[in-house]
Formats: C-alpha cells, structure tokens, sequence
C-alpha cells in the first residue's frame, strides 16, 4: 500500500477546523502563507534503512497575527479497505470497527438482541471506525493511548506500518486521527500538536459531549515542532504484527523509573490489614470484595476479586487470616454453587446470594445473568486453593462438597464447550445455559480446566482445554483482539481476557510441554503488552498524580470504554508471563512482567502518603484504586474515586506469585520486580533496601538449563527470602537463590 505524506497545518476557531494547508513531504520545507501570517516548514526526513524512518517537521510562525494552530504529520493511503487492521495501542483495536450501540452505564446488550450463542457482538459507543455506511473518523488523544502510535496490517498485502512518538511527553497532548473516504478506498492517517478533537467526544458511556480542546495561539517568533518514527515491513500475519510492535517496546520506554517506594511484603501487609480491618464480614463468613460505603453487593465472585484474593491470602503466616481464609472457603462451597455447575455471581450484604444483576430494576431481563469470567475465574483460583491447602497442611481434610462442586464446575463448562463450541460471555445462573454468547470471555477457562484435571486426571477436560486454547488463537488472536473480560463494557476490546489467554497457554504448556502453546502464550503476550504503558505521562500539576509523583510505566489500560489505566492486571499477577519467559527465553516477556508488577505498591494508599480523591479525602491504608487517569474519559486526569478496588488483589498475587529479584547469571540480568534495587558481583548478588520499610524479598535465581523445567506450582514456598530492615544491603550467594526442591 502506497502512501503519500504530507506535513500540515491547521487553523481552528473552537474545535472547527477552518483553514489546513498540506505541503508534501516529497517537496521538503519551504515558506507558506497561511491564516493571514507567513510561515516556514522545516522538514527533516532520514531514512534509517529502507523499512524504518524519522520524520521531524517544526512550522516557524514567521510573522502575523497570532494563529490558534495544530501542526502536524499526514499521510493518505489511496488503496485502502475496510479489511485493513488499524491499531491505537489501548484505544482502538480493528479500528473498533465493530456494531455499536448508546446504552447507559453499566452497559447491557439490548433486550430485543438478546439471542443466545447467536447474540450479535456488540460494543458501546466509543470512537471508532464506522463500521456501516457514511462518515467515518477515529480521534484519540495521546492521553488515550498505552503509547503514543499508530499503526495497521493489510492481510491483502502482507504489509504493515507503524508510527510512534519519538519522544512521547513531547506528544502528551497530541491528536491521532484516522479519517477514511466514504467509500473506504481511501484513509488518511494524521498526527497533530496540540489535537483538537472535534464533537462529539467521549464520556463515559458514549459519544455525546462537547470537545474540550482548543489550539494554542500560536504567536510571531514562535514554532510547532513534531518528531515520529514511521516504519513498515512485509508482515505474514497478525501475530507478526503485533510481535513486531512488541519488539519496539523497548526502545518506547521512556523516562526514569518508577522508584522503589514500597517492598512487595510491606504492601501485602498494609492490604491484609485492610481486609481484616475493612472487609471481614463476620456475620457473612467472608471477606467483602466491595467495602465502599453504599456498597449494593458485599460479595462479588471472580472478576473483581472474590474468591481469588483468599488465594495469597494462604500465604500469611498470621493465624487469623489463615483461619477466616479456610471459613471463607467453606461459606463459599457450603453456599455459592448451584446445581448447574455454577457459582453465585455475587452477595449482598443481608447474605442473600443472587445472579450479577439481580438488583437491576430497569433491565429485569438481565436478571438470571452471569459473566462466564467470573466463573472461571472462581474454578481456577478455588483449583489453586484446593491443590495448596493439600500440599501445605496433611492434617487439613478437603471436605467431599469442596471437591464435588469443582468437579460440577469443570463439567459444566465441558458440556457449554460440546454444546456450543465456546463458553459465551453471559450464562444463566440457574441452567448454565449461554444467554449471550460469542467473546472470550471464558479465556481462564482452559487454565481452570488444565487444574481441574491436574486434582482429577479426567482426560476430557484436558482435551476440552486444549481444544479451547485453539479456538481462542485462531478465532481472536488472529484477528487481532480479545473482548469480554469485564462484566461491564459489553464487547469492547480488553485487556482483561488477553492476560487471561496468557494464563491458560502458561497452564497449558506446562501441562503438556506442547510447544505450540508457547507459540500462543507469546501472541497473547505481544497483544497483552500493547495494553501496558511503557512511559511516563505527564500529570498536569495540581493533580493527584502529580503531587504524588506516579510513573505510569506499567501500568495496564482496562478496555476501550473505561478508558483509564490501572495498577496491575484485573485479576492476575501475570505469572505465565514468567512462565513464558523461562520457557522461552524471549526478555520482553520477562521486561513486560517486571513493569507491570513494579508500578503497584506506588499506589497504595499508606498513613504517611495516603492517596486523596477529588474532595480531599484520603482512601484508607492498605487501599488501592483502580484509576490511573491519563484520559479526561470520565473528567478527573491524574485523579481517583474514594473507593477500594480489585487492584488490592492483584498486588497480594503479586506478593506472593512472583520473585522479587530474578537473576540469570547466563544473561547477566537482574530484573528487580520488588521495590528494591540489586545487582551481580561476582558470585554473589547484592540486594539493597532503599525504603522506609522492612523488606522480605523473594529471590530466584537460575540458569538457561534451570529455566527449561516447570517451576513447582507453589515454587514460591520454597524459594530464598531475604531479609532487609530499611536501608539495608546484603550480599546472597546466587547458589543459595537457586530454588531448593520441595520438602
């Protein structure tokens, strides 16, 4: 696909573009006359090889009156189709070129398109590519990004073309257009400094408000300047697509790095005391996944954390926990599962359990509804459980009802799977039938069934895994997203279900040592990472963010409607990530790992740093909230709600999941995922506690041939932890932090 490139400038009275003046590339820079003042193009274009590229273009207000402009970069693509890929890294995924519909938050499918397996895929109205006839223009802000770029794959061609930002806080406020001819032949592709979006833009949950965004009056002796690499390559397929995106990660991280505030375990201390503290409900015999005040349900199952978070919880050495953590277990198998297979979706706070929507007044035909994630989020995280209860404590009995309603779980998704063919995104509570289907939704599902068969050694629950892992690669790897991991954004592309994927091809690989799993997890893992941030965003001052100084790298966008970033992913820790990477050898798996998981102890909320909402309250200790706002999508960039969310979750998985110091002498990489810093010397690595906190640190360290064997599945039981008051260094002989076979 041929391509013609433009430098432009821009002239806008509000959000209403009134003037553009276009110079081809081709042409070079030169003196312009536009918007009544005199202007000098200044383009530099080199040509690193003959795939890659930087293009740097400054407009020099030469003279005149002051100009409320844009300046930018274009190119028009005259051999265009609605078949080509377009990518916004977090913001747009197949352009979002799928049917839409205006529906109010919390978003259902419509009453009158509810059809079963049949049910059409739907998302809500975010900014996106027509997918029918007439006007069709995509705006993002950079703000809206994981990184600044865009990019798409032509599977007609077998080529593709990628452009990022050269420096991103260069670009913070820029605009990423995509604007395509009425009849889809031709697209033009535009990236601008300071981007007007024009109306409508979006607020949560549709496109409706008026555009916020202004140009800056550009003044005599002033200049707009923007810098991008642009590349393309002869591309096979979409998982090269996204693996050559990957690739460029690195050289996209940018600024420092986030510093080490808050060791791992001073962080799961502050959260375990939280959840006693908060969300133990004696009276309920659980802990409460939602404790914000007003709370409509106390207990929600999967998903957002319940069911899951007793799982790290296990690790605590505190009596008290573990005693509420087993009485947890048993208020759940004594009363969550249904004759179906199924667990209840959520509880409210009288104790009475109901379907996820049964409270939902306005849309009663939601009212038998349950995620499909939810599910098999609980069946693998209660797997886990079950399997480590057995292996930690003989003594403890595993009650015959605990295991009957696994096994009821798995079989249940067995015969959704040879109904059906997939496992749906909505169930009936009640029957287990699909209500609506399509998604992937039930991405965890065959991790949860590679453990189900793990305690059982029922063969067709391997097969149905393995036969899941496949459909879920060709029918959306292939095509270049995954949706329906949250409840509550229909359709929409997510990373929830991508981080899932990663999970069950982890599961997977290490059940059955196919290699083609690897080739899977690492698809979902290069889709995964482009829903990660790899740079700083700029916090305007004044904000919350700001005052506190977060780092966004690593931290993970949710979906394409609730457009915000988020400390950790919803709801793992990311361990087949390591899984692949040991496997693998591939440091980008290992990279994108150690940035996600080194983003969240900044977030908590601690009594000498507590982190404040918009009225100047402080969240409690232990609390973390899901908002990493560098989007206006709901009005509060570089803010927070008062409330307690499921990334509490995922740093407790964090804790207790992951090593806080990895070391491959063979590489001679340390990659410290814990707040703390440390390095090689010798034969010995150096561990420093740079903290106001003790520290116990989680060491693992091996080599190539060590890394080819599946890590034991509780291998964090048995794995060196060092410990180190505040300021402490200490030497470890790498010996000692190779992992010790299990008692």
């Amino acid at each position: 696909m041929q391509a013609q490139g433009f430098a432009e400038i821009t002239a806008y009275d509000g959000d209403r573009v009134i003037e553009r003046e276009r110079r081809p590339m081709a042409e070079g820079g030169g003196g312009v006359r536009f918007a009544g003042a005199d202007w000098q193009i200044e383009l530099e274009d080199v040509e690193r090889d003959a795939r890659d590229r930087r293009l740097a273009v400054a407009f020099r207000h030469l003279s005149g009156a002051p100009v409320a402009a844009a300046g930018g970069l274009a190119w028009e693509f005259n051999d265009w189709s609605r078949e080509v890929y377009v990518l916004l890294p977090a913001g747009a995924y197949a352009g979002n070129r799928f049917p839409a519909v205006q529906v109010p938050y919390s978003p259902r499918v419509p009453a009158e398109l509810v059809a079963g397996v049949r049910t059409p895929p739907l998302i809500t109205d975010v900014p996106r590519l027509n997918h029918g006839e007439g006007p069709s223009r995509l705006q993002l802000k950079t703000g809206d990004l994981a990184f600044p770029g865009f990019g798409w794959f032509d599977p007609r061609q077998r080529r593709a073309w990628f452009v990022t930002a050269a420096d991103p806080v260069a670009l913070a406020d820029a605009l990423w257009e995509i604007e395509e001819s009425p009849d889809r032949t031709r697209a033009v592709f535009r990236v601008s400094v300071a981007g007007v979006r024009q109306s409508p833009v979006y607020r949560l949950p549709w496109m409706k408000a008026p555009s916020p965004d202004r140009a800056r009056p550009v003044r005599a002796g002033e200049r707009i300047a923007i810098e991008l690499r642009v590349e393309q390559w002869p591309c096979a397929d979409m998982a090269g697509f996204f693996d050559h995106i990957f690739s460029r990660r690195a050289s996209l991280t940018h600024g420092q790095d986030v510093p080490p505030v808050l060791p791992f375990s001073a962080a799961f201390d502050l959260i375990e005391e939280h959840y006693h503290r908060d969300s133990w409900r004696e009276h309920l015999g659980l802990f409460a996944s939602d404790c914000n005040p007003g709370a409509v349900y106390a207990f929600q199952t999967g998903w957002c954390g319940g069911m899951i978070a007793t799982f790290p919880l296990l690790a605590s050495p505190k009596a008290l926990t573990g005693e509420r953590v087993r009485r947890n277990l048993e208020t759940f198998f004594a009363q969550a599962p249904r004759p179906c297979g199924l667990f209840y979706g959520k509880r409210r706070p009288d104790g009475v359990w109901t379907a996820d929507f049964a409270q939902d007044a306005t849309r009663p035909y939601t009212h038998a509804w349950t995620l499909t994630r939810r599910q098999a989020d609980a069946l693998f995280y209660l797997e886990r459980q079950v399997a480590w209860l057995r292996r930690s404590d003989p003594a403890f009995v595993i009650p015959e009802h605990w295991t009957q309603a696994l096994d009821r779980a798995a079989q249940r998704f067995v015969q959704l799977w040879e109904a059906h063919g997939q496992f749906g995104q909505f169930l009936h509570q009640e029957t287990g039938e699909i209500l609506v289907g399509g998604s992937t939704s039930g991405a965890l599902v065959p991790a949860a069934l590679v453990q189900s068969w793990q305690r059982t050694a029922q063969p067709e629950w391997l097969r149905v895994a393995r036969e899941a892992g496949e459909f879920f690669a060709g029918e959306f790897l292939a095509r270049g997203f995954t949706t329906g991991g949250p409840g509550d954004a229909l359709q929409n592309p997510d990373s929830e279900s991508a981080a899932a994927l990663v999970e069950s091809y982890a599961a997977l690989h290490a059940a059955t040592g196919e290699a083609r799993w690897l080739e899977h997890g690492r698809a979902a893992a290069a889709l995964l990472a482009t829903w990660v941030m790899p740079w700083n965003f700029p916090f305007p001052a004044g904000t919350e963010f700001h005052r506190l100084g977060i780092r966004t790298r690593g931290a993970v966008f949710a979906n394409t409607q609730n457009k915000h970033a988020a400390p950790g992913i919803c709801t793992h820790a990311g361990a087949g990530l390591l899984h692949l990477f040991r496997a693998t050898g591939d440091v980008r798996l290992m990279d994108l790992l150690r940035d996600i998981a080194r983003f969240i102890p900044q977030t908590v909320s601690r009594a000498d740093r507590p982190v404040r909402d918009p009225a100047g309250r402080a969240l409690p200790s232990g609390w973390i909230n899901e908002r990493v706002n560098t989007s206006d999508w709901d009005e509060n960039v570089g803010g927070v709600f008062f409330g307690s969310c499921w990334c509490e979750v995922a740093m407790l998985l964090t804790a207790v999941e992951l090593p806080g110091v990895y070391v491959r002498p063979d590489l001679g990489r340390v990659w410290c995922l814990d707040h703390v810093e440390a390095g090689l010397r010798g034969d010995a690595l150096w561990v420093r506690n740079p903290t106001a906190f003790p520290a116990r640190v989680r060491v693992l360290c091996e080599t190539a041939s060590g890394a080819q064997r599946p890590l034991p599945a509780f291998w964090f039981t048995n794995a060196l932890a060092v410990e180190l008051p505040p300021q402490a260094e200490r030497f470890v002989s790498l010996r000692d932090a190779e992992l010790q076979p299990p008692c």
